[in-house]
């Protein structure tokens, strides 16, 4: 039997790119053209990105797959990254 969904959910728009600015924030561009700062300061004192402490890792940061990882193959959901970024005005 195939389920059926009935609710619609807008899913976030993907992340065209990004840059790396002081203090651990990220500033991405999304496809929609808005551009929003995402604060990692928050997260790094979870266990999965404490590597992300080293600024040399964190300069690594690049869009793939319409969110942002790095080099070590860390990254955040695209929800999330979306969703908890702040506009820049």
């Amino acid at each position: 039997m195939e389920a059926l969904i009935t609710g619609k959910r807008e899913l976030s728009p993907d992340a065209a790119s990004v840059a790396v600015l002081p203090d651990h924030v990220l500033r991405v561009r999304f496809v929609n053209g808005e551009l929003r700062d995402f604060d990692m300061k928050p997260l790094l004192s979870r266990k999965c990105y404490m590597p992300l402490q080293s600024d040399v890792l964190f300069q690594t940061a690049s869009v793939a797959f319409g969110t942002v990882q790095w080099s070590n193959g860390l990254d955040l959901d695209p929800e999330w990254l979306y969703e908890d970024s702040k506009p820049v005005k």
